[in-house]
């Protein structure tokens, strides 16, 4: 049981293998190929550009060592989306390509810009860039798309391979362990980044024009705004993910204290973006051209930090929230997890400890038979118990089947008493046919009429009845009733309180209805003991006898 809640509560990734299709020594190959591959071409195209020299290949290398840095990081965040669909990955691929794509040509025109050749026209810059982004953007997407199609598959069960325990090793330095408690997963996460620096693409674009700027000039906005991206996901996996179980005043604190920092990156994003790659014509002041490094930045840094400052709390915000919203659903769904095989659980423990006392009686009876040298009634003693142990094994602990085959099953009980006590055991039942298709949960009666037996019938040498009732006391109740008439004020009848038998019916009937399902025992007026039972009447589904219970009622009535 305790094996079954700890499954429950803990997610199933947590008890399995890292499963990974590349691994992180074939990510680190493909991803040197590609790149090496790529470096050698660029060299080998823009040689005469870069100086004819080896002196000043250390730039373009170096952007793209950035560049493959840049591509390890986009797989590795592809790699944590694996049950995604296809279509989904790919644009997750596209939209990292764009992000890294920004980051990338950022780097390329601080370090090999200086070598090209002085743009023409003032806007050449801008169409420099422009260029820059969409023939290396198409680089970004084809090694997303080939990192896409060498994962396809999944590593074959067993141990954990040397692959996994690198890029496990990684991912944990990178993006903190993975909680018990899921939070924000990739999914969300990447949905969320998605939707909000989009939307702010969109705004800081409108908000450019609006002030006069060329819509030429907005690889500007993306650019800025992938670095603020680039930040809060770092700030995601770093930070505040591996911090999600924190209590709620620390983590809010710490949330503040990244807010203001993610805004410290922004506003010099801002100015990185607009005064340093491919400056334009430096602002006026006082009919001088201002310095645009970093008295600039210090300059305009308190009045950008209190304009964009709100927007990394509203975004700490949402994250927060969702994190939470994720967090809490996640809970209830293992907590409702846990209570379910509890229950379960509960009602197997219940089950067990009536079939041996059951067992117990009936093994004795036949002993005694054959002691007794009645070998053809030891005989058919056995054949029955057969049939009801058959029944028992058909239908779990939890099932609840119709009353007829209930009723069946406890004909063929009272059957094997009737060898023990002959004549001193008369059956009687009485089935409403309106409840004939009642679920009940199984064995519910047997202990009742087991007691009856014990208490009644094998306290007395005078015929004891013993009736079984079931009918309908409304729509939606059903009244199951087991009466004898033996002596109802024996003292020996201490299961009408808190026998076992009667315990365990009462603890079944809690599990499975709660407080509409109760037990009523104890003597009758007129002599005798009823047991009563209530509980609500449900119907099965499939009122028809299906192949599998024709079956199983042909092994219990012996057909």
């Amino acid at each position: 049981m305790q094996r079954d809640i700890e499954t429950a509560f803990v997610p199933e990734r947590h008890h399995r293998a890292p499963s990974t299709a590349l691994g992180f020594r074939g990510l680190l190959v493909f991803t040197g190929i590609f790149w090496g591959c790529f470096s050698l071409v660029t060299l080998a195209y823009g040689w005469d550009a870069f100086g004819g020299s080896a002196v000043t290949a250390w730039r373009p290398l170096l952007s793209d060592t950035v560049g493959a840095g840049l591509s390890i990081g986009m797989a590795l965040a592809l790699s944590e989306v694996r049950r995604w669909g296809p279509a989904a990955r790919l644009a997750l691929a596209a939209a990292l390509a764009l992000v890294g794509v920004a980051i990338y040509s950022a780097v390329v025109l601080v370090l090999v810009g200086p070598l090209m050749p002085p743009p023409e026209t003032p806007d050449g810059g801008t169409e420099g860039m422009l260029r820059i982004m969409l023939v290396h953007y198409w680089v970004f997407a084809a090694y997303g798309g080939f990192y896409l199609l060498l994962d396809q598959g999944r590593a074959a069960p067993g141990g954990v391979s040397e692959d996994d325990d690198a890029q496990e090793w990684l991912r944990t330095r990178l993006f903190g362990r993975t909680e018990v408690w899921d939070g924000l997963n990739a999914r969300w996460f990447w949905t969320f980044q998605g939707v909000f620096w989009t939307a702010m693409v969109v705004f800081s674009t409108a908000n450019l024009i609006n002030g006069g700027d060329s819509i030429s000039t907005a690889w500007r906005v993306v650019l800025g705004e992938g670095i603020g991206m680039t930040a809060s996901s770092v700030a995601h996996f770093l930070v505040l993910k591996p911090t999600r179980l924190w209590p709620l005043y620390r983590r809010a604190a710490l949330a503040l204290g990244v807010a203001i920092i993610l805004t410290m990156i922004y506003v010099c994003a801002i100015w990185f973006s607009y005064f340093q790659v491919l400056p334009g014509e430096p602002p006026m002041r006082n009919g001088e051209p201002v310095d645009t490094g970093l008295p600039l930045l210090l300059y305009l840094a308190p009045r950008w930090m209190f304009l964009n400052f709100p927007v990394f709390v509203g975004w700490i915000g949402f994250y927060l929230a969702l994190d939470a919203a994720k967090r809490l659903r996640s809970q209830e769904r293992q907590l409702y997890n846990s209570i379910m095989l509890a229950q379960e659980s509960q009602l197997k423990m219940l089950r067990f400890q009536l079939n041996p006392h059951f067992l117990f009686n009936t093994l004795n009876a036949i002993s005694s038979l054959l002691l007794d040298a009645r070998a053809n009634e030891a005989d058919k003693m056995l054949t029955q118990l057969s049939k009801f142990l058959r029944f028992t094994l058909d239908a779990a602990p939890d099932d609840r089947v119709p009353l007829r085959r209930e009723i069946d099953a406890q004909r063929l009980y009272l059957e094997i008493e009737q060898t023990r006590f002959a004549d001193r055991l008369k059956i009687a039942v009485d089935i409403d046919p309106v409840v004939e298709d009642a679920l009940v949960p199984t064995m519910i009666l047997q202990p009742l009429l087991e007691n009856a037996v014990k208490y009644a019938v094998s306290q007395t040498t005078r015929a004891v009845r013993v009736t079984v009732e079931a009918k309908a006391l409304s729509d939606d109740t059903l009244e199951l009733r087991v009466t004898d008439t033996g002596s109802g004020g024996v003292s020996t009848r201490a299961y009408s309180g808190g026998g076992v038998g009667l315990s365990n019916i009462r603890a079944r009937l809690a599990v499975l209805y709660g407080d509409t399902g109760r037990l009523e025992a104890g003597p009758q007026p007129e002599g005798g003991f009823a047991a009563v039972i209530t509980m609500p009447l449900e119907r099965s589904r499939a009122p028809k006898i299906t192949e599998r219970e024709e079956e199983s009622d042909a092994r219990t009535s012996g057909r």
